[in-house]
């Protein structure tokens, strides 16, 4: 039985933090343009450039771990990854205090598992081979 190749997850993973921080100071900055020249952007630009920046973060994470596998194996490490990543932001969530209930991490780990399952799917796809 083959195991989880823990370099794939991890490189994933990693991918996917550094792009949610990226998409991250992207929504600051679009933040802090509506500030500057007057626009009330409010709450909801606010959630949405989280949940952007979240299931972007997810779905670049299982891309990256279905990407360095074998084709076979692409989904289930893309959705490791993704479940890697989303560990790593609820246990941040929860020591700075947030009050979501075990069931909404269940839901959102749900979500996360089928977000880097579908993105695993489409990094293992076969690669054209190179004509030369």
């Amino acid at each position: 039985m083959k195991s989880i190749n823990l370099v794939a997850v991890g490189l994933g993973a990693v991918a996917g933090l550094l792009s949610m921080v990226f998409a991250g100071l992207i929504g600051l900055a679009v933040l802090w343009l509506g500030a500057r020249f007057g626009i009330d952007t409010g709450q909801t630009v606010t959630w949405a450039v989280l949940a952007l920046a979240l299931f972007g973060g997810e779905h670049v994470a299982g891309y990256v771990a279905g990407r360095l596998v074998p084709p076979f194996f692409a989904r289930m490490h893309g959705a490791v990854a993704a479940l890697a990543v989303y560990a790593v932001v609820a246990a941040f969530s929860l020591v700075a205090g947030s009050p979501a209930s075990p069931l909404t991490l269940a839901g959102f780990a749900l979500v996360a598992a089928i977000i880097g399952h579908v993105a695993g799917a489409f990094g293992g796809r076969p690669r054209p081979t190179d004509p030369s």
